[in-house]
């Protein structure tokens, strides 16, 4: 096959994992819409959400950890590929069995720790959803490193569509929370089934051509790391929100169960907010990866003013793109919640307005991260992760127990976090441009906070008491920001060319 065939089906490929991913996200936020229509009660969405954003920052970790490795050790020698499959999978019975056993174990501990007696058992369901997980990123992995995207692509596609009829149809059925959790652990364990199916479990292969285990998790360690507090930064704020509202509410001499139910309402409340907070991180996520291997490239042949170039662009776009995402929805915040939530779930929407700003931080953190990791300091970008969760944590047990149980509750947890993605970005900065001399320039952040502020007002201004006006809010929000930008000419025609060159650059 020659280099234009070849290009030809990476590019087929590429458009197939691109279309898996975009798949996935739309399945992902139907279940997230969904779900508190299918519970009718929040108490039993916040029980959802406290249990799977727990099981989902040790899941996210698996996936990317694995895939990577996996993918890295197959490709650089396709012809051991089936051996790797099966060295991969069996590293991966290990850490997943282990990681699975621990939760089913500590599943009472975990209850005890966030005060709430179910979810012991729905932790322990749960625990399949991991194990699965682990294994099932190793296939992946291995079809990745063989460049078999377009099967890759099926099985994620498959994948996604079991997990969101089994959530839905758990939920459905009147089993609640256990049901639609239940509904996860099926749906994972039959993709499992079905990939070793059709892919098959590898071969065993002579010692020689396996990959030695101590460089195996010394090039894991790192990436679990820094994706454990990356997760973590993300999610950890409703696991503190469940436990200290649930203290809060027993301080005040609430019954233990209405305490428990109450913690669980604001936590589905907050959950709410997080689906569109998170909207802005998901439309930026895929600058990191073109930000890594050019960073990588370039300091690898020494060319720092190509690295520079990248960085700079890539931050002063990512800014751009963002506040005119963050801005409108934080206007809009209310109209927003109305497009898709029952109307007690407008509680949510005071975290939204603040939320949304931290998410837009944090993905330009993500960005300075994978900066810093492709110039070879992902133990930097891993200790700032790390710094920034600790933060999380501590702003959020102290707002919540400053403001206590209201009005206010959801907007300081919001608060608390937006500390947190603020402290990762100024390190970050602060590192990146230790090591470049560049970040986004102050005139850009000035014209950009010029513009967030006009995108807010426009949002605001216009009546969003309805979804149809939520959208012309948003709408006129979105466009009095880019008019700002393109008056003050901090946006110009030649800003999607540099885009362009930066995509094509090799």
């Amino acid at each position: 096959m020659n280099s234009s065939e070849d290009a030809r089906r990476a590019g087929r490929g590429l458009v197939s994992i691109a279309g898996a991913k975009g798949y996935f996200i739309v399945t992902s936020y139907a279940v997230q819409l969904l779900l508190p229509r299918l519970f009718g009660e929040a108490k039993e969405f916040g029980l959802y959400s406290a249990t799977m954003s727990g099981v989902a920052i040790l899941t996210n970790v698996l996936i990317v950890a694995t895939i990577q490795s996996v993918s890295k050790f197959v490709s650089e020698d396709e012809s051991r590929a089936e051996v790797t499959l099966r060295q991969g999978l069996r590293i991966q019975a290990l850490v997943g069995g282990t990681l699975a056993l621990a939760l089913f174990a500590f599943a009472p501990a975990i209850a005890r720790l966030l005060l709430d007696g179910q979810l012991t058992r729905l932790v322990r369901i749960a625990s399949l959803v991991v194990f699965a997980y682990a294994l099932y990123a190793a296939v992946v992995g291995s079809l990745n490193g063989r460049h078999w995207f377009a099967k890759q692509a099926r099985l994620d596609v498959t994948f996604s569509t079991l997990r969101t009829i089994g959530i839905l149809a758990g939920a459905a059925l009147g089993f609640g929370a256990m049901g639609a959790i239940a509904g996860f652990a099926a749906a994972a364990t039959s993709i499992v089934t079905i990939s070793l199916i059709w892919i098959g479990f590898g071969k065993a292969g002579m010692p020689g051509e396996k990959i030695r285990r101590r460089r195996w998790i010394g090039f894991m360690a790192p990436i679990w790391t820094y994706q454990i507090c990356l997760n973590g930064i993300l999610m950890i704020d409703l696991q503190v929100l469940k436990r200290t509202a649930t203290e809060i509410a027993l301080a005040g001499a609430a019954p233990s169960q209405v305490a428990v139910d109450l913690a669980n309402q604001y936590v589905g409340y907050y959950r709410a907010a997080q689906t569109f907070a998170f909207v802005p991180y998901q439309l930026i996520i895929s600058m990191t990866f073109i930000v890594f291997p050019m960073i990588s490239r370039a300091t690898s042949i020494g060319n720092r003013e190509a690295a520079r170039s990248t960085i700079q662009h890539a931050m002063r776009f990512s800014l751009l793109l963002l506040l005119l995402v963050a801005a409108p929805t934080s206007g809009a915040a209310e109209g927003v919640m109305r497009l898709a939530y029952p109307l007690d779930y407008l509680a949510g929407a005071p975290a939204l307005s603040v939320l949304v700003f931290g998410v837009a931080a944090f993905a330009l953190f993500a960005v300075s991260a994978t900066a810093i990791s492709g110039a070879g300091k992902p133990s930097v970008a891993a200790m700032i992760a790390a710094v920034s969760l600790i933060v999380v944590v501590i702003a959020n047990r102290v707002l919540l127990m400053r403001f206590g149980l209201g009005d206010h509750t959801l907007r300081a947890a919001a608060t608390g976090t937006v500390i947190g993605m603020m402290v990762a970005l100024v390190l970050s900065a602060w590192v990146i441009h230790r090591s470049f001399g560049v970040f986004i320039p102050v005139s850009t952040w000035i014209r950009a906070g010029v513009a967030s502020v006009a995108g807010y007002a426009a949002a605001a201004a216009v009546p969003h008491q309805s979804a149809l006006m939520a959208l012309v809010a948003l709408a006129a929000g979105f466009l009095s920001a880019l008019g700002v930008l393109i008056v003050t000419r901090e946006l110009t025609p030649n800003d999607w060319q540099a885009v362009r060159r930066i995509a094509r650059r090799d």
